[in-house]
């Protein structure tokens, strides 16, 4: 098991988007605590398809926000977006077969967010601060 705690340096200053990446992690947080509970493939799959739901809410969240301010980058941002959910849906695909193991997923989430979070969502939160 990963550790999967909130810090400072995943807040990129925007109220709404640092309240909905504060909700995600708990999401992976909870994720990685799945098998230690013993839980079932079934259940730890019925998890992973919240965590996917709840990533395609936020993303829908902060397109909206980058439209809002006429964010210059927001084709890319999407991009990325899309290029996440769709690992991550070959990740399940693969899971729900036996690999990865679900300590692999949950560093592949937390990885996900910390790097998404700290790079491309800090860019557009400085974007936004500067209008």
């Amino acid at each position: 098991m990963i550790k999967v705690e909130w810090s400072p340096k995943f807040e990129v200053g925007h109220e709404r988007i640092d309240f909905e990446h504060r909700i995600f992690l708990n999401l992976i947080r909870e994720a990685s605590l799945l098998e230690d509970r013993g839980v079932s493939r079934e259940r730890a799959l019925r998890h992973l398809d919240e965590v996917k739901r709840y990533a395609q809410f936020h993303f829908a969240s902060e397109e909206n926000i980058m439209f809002d301010v006429v964010y210059p980058e927001i084709d890319a941002h999407k991009k990325d977006h899309e290029r996440l959910l769709a690992q991550f849906d070959e990740k399940v695909y693969r899971f729900r077969s036996g690999e990865p193991s679900l300590d692999e997923l949950v560093a592949f989430l937390f990885e996900w967010f910390a790097l998404h979070t700290t790079q491309v969502d800090t860019q557009l939160a400085k974007y936004i601060a500067q209008g």
